[in-house]
């Protein structure tokens, strides 16, 4: 008795003992929490992208009379499946499978379509919940969108303020900057092609700067002209925002866009600039000026998203203070942060066009 009491008053080698019984127990709590944040990760992604889907389906479903269900369903499930493109890189052994519902309802002879996307996702597990006999992880969402009657639908007019100065000819993450801004604005143009594909809600211009304004195109229906003048944006020079800011500030609240857009829907438009940068102004009184711009325009009732790609911290706060409310920054630290800022905005812009319910 004497030597077993010994026994336990011993404290040789608790640590080892502790160790070895905690080591796994932290293992698994590691394990978890990284299952729990990809799950969320992929729960949102997988969210704003039926909406999109949903929302894209049940537009042209109302501007093309001849479409078939059967011909929107596979529309639905193709540009859902270009939604999730990029998250098969950031998901280990990434699938989804959709269910997509379209009604046809009939109210007062007016014809509106409801569009259900119901979508599963998949992904493989950590090693450790796999040896715990868990090997994919899955989450569900839905996103219902309704097509409204055309005086129910917005128009848009939009100016693109684009940085094409010489940090964005820096690699981040394997690839040269402005190659990502091109891609993350091509995503948006697809994005405004799906809900408006007679191209008669939504005008675009887009503007370039480094240390002055280096190329414009004015405000057009035709939006890919506006793909062709970024596809072939250089990055070069210094940086000053403001006759960049001015110059898109100035086509979205001429009155020419009133003229447009009630000529061709009898729609006032929704006026917005998208601002972007990856640095700081040259000079404070670049930012001062550019302050003052964006002053004026969100008392003109211009929504302004701003977009900081990767940009120090002075950059930041000028874009963060530009934009008209705070949900409309983005601080885009990566270049997927990039494409998933612009592809946002696509979804809410969007939304004037057609009217998402759920």
């Amino acid at each position: 008795m004497s030597r077993f009491a010994k026994l336990i008053r011993n404290k040789d080698g608790n640590f080892a003992m502790m160790a070895g019984i905690l080591m796994p127990v932290l293992f698994m709590a590691g394990s978890f929490a990284l299952d729990t944040t990809n799950v969320l990760s992929m729960k949102t992604r997988l969210q704003n992208a039926a909406d999109s889907a949903a929302l894209a389906t049940a537009t042209r479903l109302y501007q093309e009379d001849n479409l078939s269900i059967a011909d929107a369903k596979a529309f639905a499930a193709n540009f859902l499946q270009g939604q999730v493109e990029e998250d098969k890189s950031a998901f280990d052994d990434f699938s989804i499978s959709p269910t997509i519902t379209i009604t046809k309802v009939v109210d007062n002879g007016r014809t509106i379509w409801q569009v259900a996307v119901a979508v599963t996702g998949t992904q493989g597990a950590t090693q450790m919940a796999r040896l715990m006999g868990r090997d994919k992880l899955s989450v569900s969402v839905a996103g219902t969108s309704e097509s409204g009657s055309a005086s129910s639908q917005g128009s848009i007019s939009m100016a693109l303020v684009l940085d094409q100065s010489g940090s964005m000819d820096w690699t981040l993450d394997g690839q040269k900057k402005i190659e990502v801004l091109k891609t993350a604005v091509f995503g948006l143009i697809d994005q405004f092609k799906a809900v408006d594909p007679k191209g008669d809600y939504i005008r675009l211009g887009s503007v370039s700067y480094n240390s002055a304004v280096t190329g414009q195109l004015s405000m057009t229906w035709n939006i890919n002209a506006v793909r062709s003048f970024v596809a072939s944006l250089r990055a070069t020079g210094g940086t000053d925002s403001t006759d960049a800011f001015k110059w898109g500030y100035n086509k979205i609240t001429s009155p020419t866009e009133t003229t447009e857009h009630n000529a061709r829907t009898g729609q006032d438009p929704e006026r917005i600039i998208v601002f972007m940068t990856d640095g700081d102004n040259n000079y404070y009184s670049a930012d001062t000026s550019t302050k003052i711009l964006c002053d004026q325009a969100k008392a003109d009732g211009v929504t302004v998203y701003t977009i900081a790609f990767a940009a120090p911290t002075r950059g930041q706060q000028l874009l963060s203070y530009c934009a008209d409310k705070p949900d409309h920054y983005f601080d885009a630290k990566n270049s997927q942060e990039l494409i998933d800022a612009f592809k946002n905005i696509g979804e809410q812009t969007s939304e004037v066009v057609s009217r998402l319910t759920q």
